[in-house]
């Protein structure tokens, strides 16, 4: 599925950020989780000069995304652990390393939800890793498309919960969007969600219809349209960034000049109560 080689496309992406003399994020694993060439070009410094340079002449600016969303996304992380919420879900989970590499995750319970392929090949990368599969951890199988989708998040519970939704929502229908949200706003008050979604004004751009018709971009919201749709379902959104401000915030701070593709932004919502 497309979906799953881009899951396959962003864990070669973390692992190549690694080599960088500045990376914005330490991930250890992430070369560990790979095999066959993406690992043997990882490993090699002129291949991965080589692919570099493909890459960003293929997808300008979408290893500057990549990066930049991982590490906004561990900070959000971290911010909503650190108020004493010790669950997390994470829908969509491909070769996320999160649960295995923050000590902030690794502290909490964790439900990672993905198609069943997905979660084969999840599960056969961290044994080759890691060895055996951490005990804090629960895999549980999940198509968004289906009706039961909601029924099957709702088995991990609706305690005080870190919900993570990162680079899905994109390849749903609007329906499978609005599962997530309302198993989102049916979390314990003080809950935090982290959603990231293609902004329509990307997907309507002329020049992405090559990158919507290879990927299989489906949905796509303005961010006043995504904080409208959170609301709806109980959330408060708390911010909503994008390309601009990876660039200022993490990027020009660091002394790196990177292209930041501008198709994804990243929503924070809570749980009032």
């Amino acid at each position: 599925m497309r979906v799953e080689r881009t899951a396959d496309g962003v864990a070669v992406i973390r692992a190549l950020e690694q080599h960088a003399p500045r990376p914005l994020f330490d991930d250890p694993l992430a070369a560990r989780m790979l095999a066959g060439w993406p690992a043997t070009m990882v490993a090699h410094r002129p291949l991965r000069w080589l692919f570099l340079r493909a890459l960003e002449r293929a997808g300008p600016g979408f290893y500057g995304a990549v990066i930049c969303r991982t590490r906004a996304i561990d900070d959000a992380c971290r911010s909503a652990l650190a108020t004493r919420i010790d669950r997390v879900v994470i829908v969509g989970a491909g070769l996320d390393t999160r649960p295995y590499r923050m000590p902030e995750m690794a502290a909490a319970r964790v439900w990672e939800f993905d198609l069943p392929s997905a979660q084969a090949t999840k599960k056969a990368a961290l044994a080759r890793a890691l060895g055996a599969l951490p005990a804090h951890v629960n895999y549980l199988p999940l198509d968004l498309t289906k009706p039961d989708a909601e029924d099957v998040l709702a088995g991990a519970g609706t305690d005080r919960t870190l919900l993570l939704c990162e680079a899905v929502t994109m390849y749903l229908g609007g329906e499978a969007v609005d599962r997530v949200l309302a198993y989102a706003g049916g979390l314990a008050p003080g809950s935090r969600v982290i959603i990231t979604y293609l902004p329509r004004a990307e997907a309507e751009r002329r020049e992405n219809n090559r990158w919507s018709r290879r990927l299989g971009w489906r949905s796509a919201y303005h961010p006043a349209e995504m904080a409208a749709r959170l609301r709806a379902h109980g959330l408060t959104p708390l911010t909503d960034i994008g390309a601009e401000a990876h660039r200022a915030e993490l990027l020009r701070s660091g002394g790196r000049k990177l292209a930041v593709f501008p198709g994804e932004r990243i929503a924070l919502a809570a749980v009032a109560g």
